[in-house]
C-alpha cells in the first residue's frame, strides 16, 4: 500500500447476495469496478452495511479475498475485522492479512463489552497482525460500542499502527469535531458515515473523508473533491441534491441502498440476510423520482447495465 494518507472517499461496499442469499461474486467485481470508475480512494468490505453480522468467517475471508483480486492493486483495500472478542478480531485480521488487504477497520466489540484495558489490548493485537493501518470504527451503540473523546486520545498515543478513525457517535458532525481537537496530529486521518449526510460541517470540523454506502459515490466523490479545493458553495450546492436520498437511505438502510444498486446496473439482486422489509409501493416509486431528478449528475454506468 501507498504510504500517502487515506484520503476522500472510501467505498463502504455492499455485500450482494443472489436471491437464494449466497455471496454474488459477479456482482461483487461490478461494484468495486464502479466505485472505481466513480472516482473512491479506496473499498471497505463487510463493514456493517456489507452485513457482516450476516456472514461466516469463511464467507469473510473470502469477500476480502474477492474484493482484493476485483481491485488490482488500483486502489486500497480495507477489510472490516470487528469480532465479538479480541481472539476472534485477531483471527479474522489475519484472515484478511493472508488474502492481501491493504488496511484493518474494527469497532471494539459490540456484544461483551470490554472496559479500557480491554479495548487497548484489542487494538493492540489487531495492530499486532494487520498487514497496514488500522481504522479505529467509533460507531454508535446501536451497532456499536462508543467511545468518548477522552477515551480514544489514549488508544491513539500508545498504538503506533491505530492511524485512522471513522467517527459516527451522534451527533456526528459534533464528534467529529471533539475527535479532532483531542487528536490532533496524533491521527493521520478522520472519516465520517452516514451516506455523506454531514459532510459539508464534518469537513469544516476536521474531517479529511468519508466512507459512504456506494450507490451515489460519484457525488460523494464530487463533493469532497470540491471541499478539499476550497468550494464549499459547489460542494453545498451539490450536496443539496443528493440530501433527499440520503434521508432515505437513513430511513430504510441497506435494502435501499441495494434497490438503488440494481437499478442502476451495479449488482443483479437486492437480497438482504439482514431482517428488512421490502420497499413499499409508495418508496419505490419515491427512489424511481429521486434517481430522475439526480440522473444528470449519475456520471457513472453501472457495470452489470453497460454490459
Amino acid at each position: 500500500m501507498s504510504t500517502e494518507p487515506l484520503r476522500g472517499i472510501l467505498a463502504i461496499l455492499v455485500t450482494p447476495f443472489d436471491e437464494a442469499l449466497a455471496f454474488d461474486e459477479e456482482s461483487h467485481h461490478a461494484q468495486v469496478e464502479f466505485a472505481i470508475a466513480a472516482g473512491a480512494s479506496g473499498v471497505i468490505s463487510t463493514a456493517v452495511y456489507g452485513e457482516f453480522f450476516t456472514l461466516s468467517d469463511r464467507e469473510r475471508r473470502r469477500i476480502a479475498k474477492v474484493t482484493v483480486a476485483a481491485a488490482s492493486g488500483r486502489v486500497p483495500v480495507i477489510a472490516t475485522v470487528s469480532g465479538v472478542s479480541t481472539a476472534h478480531a485477531v483471527e479474522l485480521t489475519r484472515d484478511a492479512a493472508d488474502v492481501g488487504v491493504d488496511a484493518v477497520m474494527a469497532m471494539p466489540p459490540y456484544f461483551a463489552q470490554l472496559g479500557a484495558a480491554g479495548v487497548e489490548d484489542y487494538f493492540r493485537q489487531i495492530a499486532a497482525k494487520a498487514p497496514g493501518p488500522v481504522i479505529l470504527q467509533n460507531a454508535s451503540d446501536f451497532i456499536g460500542a462508543p467511545l468518548r473523546p477522552e477515551q480514544l486520545a489514549p488508544l491513539f498515543e500508545q498504538i503506533e499502527e491505530l492511524d485512522y478513525l471513522k467517527e459516527e457517535v451522534p451527533p456526528n458532525p459534533g464528534s467529529v469535531g471533539a475527535a479532532a481537537a483531542v487528536l490532533g496530529e496524533r491521527v493521520r486521518g478522520i472519516f465520517g458515515g452516514h451516506g455523506g449526510m454531514y459532510m459539508v460541517t464534518e469537513y469544516r470540523r476536521g474531517a479529511t473523508g468519508n466512507m459512504p454506502a456506494p450507490e451515489f459515490l460519484e457525488l460523494t466523490v464530487a463533493i469532497d473533491r470540491l471541499l478539499r479545493a476550497g468550494d464549499e458553495d459547489g460542494a453545498r450546492a451539490v450536496h443539496a441534491r443528493l440530501t433527499p436520498a440520503l434521508v432515505w437511505e437513513r430511513l430504510l438502510g441497506v435494502a435501499w441502498t441495494k434497490q438503488v444498486l440494481v437499478r442502476r446496473g451495479v449488482i443483479r439482486s437486492a437480497a438482504t440476510r439482514m431482517p428488512s422489509a421490502a420497499l413499499e409501493r409508495e418508496d419505490a416509486l419515491e427512489l424511481e423520482r429521486l434517481l430522475d431528478g439526480l440522473a444528470d449528475l449519475l456520471t457513472t454506468p453501472g457495470p452489470l447495465a453497460a454490459g
